[in-house]
């Protein structure tokens, strides 16, 4: 769910998503992108050719998982001291957008 949310919020590099403060480690990165590809929650994009580099990007699939997400949050900022607060943009998204 940090990967749809960091998508939601503008990331798409793997670098990007490695400076999350959640700070996933690269092999665990890896194997949920490779997930999420393979379950047609995201697609990549060839940006680079050498070396070569990838954009993803949610696919309908995968922002239909936006309402789950938000609500985690609604529940995280309400129960548990010190979590992320999302911007309004996140909050107020709507799938498919």
């Amino acid at each position: 769910m940090l990967l749809v949310r960091d998508m939601v919020n503008g990331k798409s590099k793997y670098s990007e998503f490695l400076n999350s403060p959640e700070r996933i480690t690269t092999n665990v990165l890896a194997s949920r992108l490779l997930k999420m590809e393979a379950s047609g929650l995201v697609r990549k994009t060839l940006y680079q050719e050498r070396p070569k580099r990838y954009a993803y990007a949610l696919t309908e699939r995968g922002h239909d998982l936006l309402p789950i997400a938000q609500a985690m949050c609604r529940w995280a900022n309400k129960h548990l001291p010190d979590t992320w607060v999302p911007p309004d943009s996140f909050m107020q998204a709507e799938p498919g957008t």
